[in-house]
């Protein structure tokens, strides 16, 4: 089994909830770190699912991130093959709040 630490995703927020990391099909994900750094002159409210995004995949509710500001997930989040890791910011137009996900795949 092969293990590679890696940044696995980074881009812009969707103002609606949309896919920010899909597991790989050949193996397990193991989420470490995310960081959601806000580029935007105002608050900017973020949320987070993982696999589905209904009120039992929140995995962080609206977290208004301070103009300038930045907010980090120190953690674990295990992820199988297709599962997804989604985001929106609240309907604020989107691309206001850049992510960054880093971990380990399992091969």
């Amino acid at each position: 089994m092969a293990e590679t630490y890696k940044k696995l995703s980074q881009g812009q927020v969707a103002a609606s909830t949309a896919a920010i990391h899909t597991g790989i099909s050949t193996g397990t994900t193991i989420i470490r770190h995310i960081r959601l750094v806000n580029n935007h002159s105002a608050t900017v409210p973020v949320e987070l699912y993982h696999d589905g995004t209904g009120a039992t995949n929140k995995i962080l509710p609206a977290l208004n991130i301070a103009a300038g500001g930045w907010a980090e997930f120190d953690g674990v989040i295990i992820m199988e093959a297709s599962d997804t890791l989604q985001a929106n910011d609240g309907s604020n137009g989107g691309n206001k709040v850049t992510y960054t996900v880093y971990g380990l795949e399992l091969t």
